[in-house]
Parts: C-alpha cells; structure tokens; sequence
C-alpha cells in the first residue's frame, strides 16, 4: 500500500456513519461528536485548543479530516432565500379563530 493509500484509509476509518448514532450523521468514530460541528468551530476561528478542550476525545487530526469532509460532503437542506409562499399573500388579522362546540 502507498502512502496516499494509507493516508485514505485512515481516513475512511475515522469519520464514520451509523444510523444508529445520531441518525446517521457523520461523527467521529469511537464518539458521538458530529464532523459538521468540529468544522463550523474551526471555519469559525476558534482556536484548536478550545475545540479540543471542548472535545477530550477528540486528537488534532480529527479537526483536519473533519473539515475536509465537510468541504467535501457539504450539508444538504432546504434552500435559503426561498420562500414557501412564493406568489401567496400572508393574512393579517385581529381576530382569534375559536372552535365552536
């Protein structure tokens, strides 16, 4: 095996998903820490050794491979910008509606 072989399969190995855990979020394997919040913390400026402080099982390398897979694996959800009630006017009133009965 090459070096950029073993590299990926440490890799592969370290974020995992399980519908189990978490419903299936990528986490970090041997834990319950979600890959998207280690990377959100690092993209956000925060120094390492608070995540990792934050984090005790956490190691320097999982913030690398996190980020990495969350540039990789970008979060799939609704669009923003979009609204629902695109074309549809909103109604505005006074009034609470009571059930007769």
């Amino acid at each position: 095996m090459t070096t950029s072989e073993d590299t990926n399969a440490k890799q592969d190995d370290t974020i995992v998903s399980d519908p189990e855990i978490l419903g299936g979020m990528p986490v970090i394997k041997g834990t319950r820490v979600l890959v998207y919040d280690l990377a959100a913390s690092v993209q956000a400026g925060i120094p390492r050794d608070r995540i990792l402080a934050a984090y005790p099982t956490i190691k320097e390398h999982h913030l690398d491979r996190a980020v990495a897979y969350a540039e990789a694996n970008p979060l799939q959800g609704r669009t923003r910008g979009i609204s629902p009630w695109t074309g549809a006017t909103p109604v505005r009133s006074g009034q609470i509606l009571r059930r007769k009965g």
